[in-house]
């Protein structure tokens, strides 16, 4: 979600090595209270990892970054690759690419920047910043899962020599959980099966469904669907995947308004557990699992290796892209007027996508799904006359009518922000209709303080629509998420860049940064709200109310239910305050 500024931004930081890199050796005495890691004497021996190999088909890796061509060697090997550092470096921005990879994130800043390519000797690195391609964050042994077998191979191996596990998929997470130093990754991309089924389910849905590997991105299903004049309730960025993290964190998209939560949709499942069964999860057969999968935390149930979506027909979408570009009280008072019409636009069903940092505002597009263009118009000119009375500069794109959203897509949206390589820290929220019609000046004075308290350093990002529209759910049958999401007018992010090369103290100055100095001033200004637990802050205070709010206790004993010895952690998700990192590196008990 990167404006002009935040994109440049990104340009001049991507690939600038930070100098805080941990030893790719145990930093602290083996205990059994904390996950086995490599230096300690529960490591798995070679000929172990071996037979792990042989088991999953020659599909273990001992991973080397990508980045690692670039430099002389990693780890005491050779590396050194002038060619093949130029095929990554023209690639590190390409989040297809990225996808593929084995551990890495899109994000850089959650392997601590390591090994970035574009920091190789002789390129003029900043002062202070490596030149030596350390692990950083990354893991050493990936699974390149092509079965579910693979999979639960890999969670047996884990639980029996107490590894961590991190599950990577495509490595779009904006929070940090697919990356983890020292643990075993079980990397689900390759699981990429698509099939559709046109048959009427028990609940009586005549649209169909379709079921898709773990490793489905939303840039596969759609085309596919649309083929088809189906719709999916998905994302809005291509390299999502939809049977993990999203779904598992409740997930929205620009026909939210219409359909719902995205994890509403979800039919089945079929998961690895932390005993290394492979199950069904749905309605009939472990319905509470199936339902905490719908929303109830990401990385911590089981590993997804399928799951069943419903399909819509298609319908009609119109839509338009409006841009304000001005100075000071004018830009804010532009960005007022049109934040403060929100809960206009989404009891319309609408979805409204933006990305803002000080003096430009790109909405691109609205959405508005069984529209036409003169309702569209209706919606959308009060706004514009409140903008040209305030003398805001602005500027609009012509209203387009499509009959399919998957051609409104194609046509207009902004895909600036599908890049990887972004060095940023993440925060959000998911304010509630509630807040913004009383205190929607305050939110919007919230981003102009956040804005200036770090100068160029922070962009906002996010989603004008109301899940809750059609699909009300008031008993939360439908999805374990926070009650917020059925009432809610915007989903957003903001981000805060910092400067390359930080060391452990700064590392943590600047995460302090974002969730009080800014998170505060937004926390502050909507008391009524939560947080979409994919979209926000990793060191969210009370994360578990804010994420999840009253369902929460009950995710939990489903948690202690089918993982009671916790094989399964991701930070802030549902059962993980027993464990905390010690300096980013070694999961450890902490009662």
């Amino acid at each position: 979600m990167k404006t002009a500024a935040v994109t440049s931004l990104a340009v001049a930081l991507a690939g600038l090595c930070n100098a805080y890199q941990p030893l790719a050796r145990n930093p602290a005495p083996p205990s059994t209270k904390c996950k086995c890691y490599p230096g300690d004497k529960c490591w798995p021996s070679d000929p172990e990892w071996s037979s792990l190999n042989r088991t999953v088909g020659g599909r273990l890796v001992k991973a080397i970054p990508p980045g690692a061509a670039c430099y002389p060697s990693f780890n005491g090997i050779p590396t050194a690759d002038p060619a093949q550092c130029a095929v990554v470096s023209a690639q590190w921005s390409n989040s297809t690419w990225m996808a593929d990879q084995a551990n890495i994130p899109m994000t850089p800043v959650w392997s601590n920047n390591t090994c970035d390519p574009t920091t190789a000797p002789g390129t003029g690195s900043p002062a202070g910043c490596s030149n030596v391609c350390l692990e950083g964050f990354l893991s050493v042994y990936t699974i390149l899962a092509e079965r579910a077998s693979d999979i639960a191979s890999g969670v047996e191996f884990a639980r029996k020599n107490n590894l961590r596990i991190i599950i990577r998929n495509t490595g779009h997470c904006f929070m940090g959980r697919s990356t983890g130093w020292g643990s075993l990754v079980i990397n689900t991309h390759r699981l990429n099966s698509i099939e559709f089924n046109s048959k009427k389910l028990p609940d009586g849905h005549t649209g169909g469904t379709v079921k898709i590997g773990a490793g489905v991105m939303f840039q596969d299903v759609y085309p596919k669907a649309w083929a088809r004049n189906l719709d999916v309730l998905g994302g809005e960025c291509p390299t999502v995947g939809m049977a993990g993290g999203f779904v598992q964190g409740g997930g929205q998209g620009p026909l939210s308004g219409i359909y719902g939560v995205g994890s509403d949709h979800a039919v089945s499942f079929e998961v690895v557990l932390a005993n290394g069964r492979i199950v069904t999860a749905d309605d009939k057969t472990n319905s509470d699992l199936f339902w905490a999968l719908k929303g109830g935390g990401m990385g911590t149930f089981g590993i997804v290796t399928s799951a069943t979506f419903k399909t819509y027909p298609t319908v009609s979408v119109s839509g338009m892209s409006l841009h304000i570009t001005d100075e000071g009280d004018r830009f804010w008072e532009g960005v007022r007027l049109w934040y403060t019409m929100a809960p206009s636009y989404t009891e319309k069903g609408m979805y409204v996508w933006y990305s803002m940092s000080e003096g430009a505002l790109t909405v691109q597009p609205f959405v508005a799904p069984n529209m036409t263009a003169a309702e569209l118009k209706a919606v959308v000119d009060p706004l514009l006359d409140q903008l040209r009375a305030a003398n805001v500069t602005f500027t609009t794109t012509p209203i387009q009518t499509f009959s399919k959203f998957g051609d409104l897509y194609n046509a207009m949206w902004e895909t600036t922000h599908h890049a990887s390589g972004l060095g940023a820290f993440w925060g959000g929220r998911m304010i509630s209709q509630k807040d913004i019609r009383e205190r929607g000046d305050d939110i919007v004075q919230a981003y102009r303080d956040m804005s200036a308290r770090y100068p160029g350093q922070v962009a906002f990002g996010g989603h004008l629509v109301n899940p809750g529209h059609r699909a009300k759910d008031p008993q939360q049958k439908l999805s374990a998420v926070h009650p917020v999401w059925r009432d809610t007018a915007d989903i957003e992010v903001f981000l805060y860049i910092p400067p390359p090369c930080q060391s452990a103290e700064q590392r943590a100055e600047h995460e302090r940064r974002v969730t009080y100095d800014l998170g505060g001033l937004l926390r502050n200004a909507t008391p009524n709200s939560a947080v979409y637990p994919n979209e926000g802050d990793i060191n969210e205070p009370n994360w578990q109310d804010a994420f999840w709010g009253p369902v929460y206790p009950k995710l939990l004993k489903i948690k202690q239910k089918y993982d009671p010895t916790d094989v399964f952690w991701a930070k802030a998700s549902t059962g993980s305050e027993g464990w905390a990192l010690q300096d980013n590196l070694k999961l450890c008990k902490v009662k």
